[in-house]
């Protein structure tokens, strides 16, 4: 299910960038070469229905997108932030002494020496 909603979301996708490319700009190098870009599309409603193709292309990607999300996620995870997940991983244990012994009799005994 989810390699068929994959293969779908990179057609919408491509479709979206296609789309994307055939609207005319309403500005920059449009406006610059006196408006003639415009009338190499056509009559407005071309552009109505490129507009309104781009929208749901882009509604649609964003719904599969999230859909992909939801159903790729496995569902024995844990909510866990992943810097928590990395610094359990991390956790080293340090063995500690219960007594610290510390060389005063040897420190002595070279100072009377000296």
């Amino acid at each position: 299910m989810v390699q068929f909603l994959i293969v779908v979301h990179t057609l919408v996708s491509i479709m979206l960038i296609v789309v994307i490319l055939m609207q005319s700009g309403q500005g920059g190098l449009n406006s610059m070469m006196g408006g003639t870009a415009t009338s190499m599309l056509g009559s407005s409603g071309a552009n109505d229905f490129i507009t309104k193709l781009t929208t749901w292309l882009g509604i649609t990607f964003i719904v599969l997108a999230l859909l992909i999300g939801m159903l790729s996620g496995s569902p024995d995870s844990v909510k866990e932030s992943i810097l928590q997940q990395d610094a359990e991983t991390r956790e080293t244990e340090v063995p500690v002494g219960n007594e610290y012994v510390l060389p005063s009799s040897a420190l002595e005994e070279e100072s009377k020496e000296e």
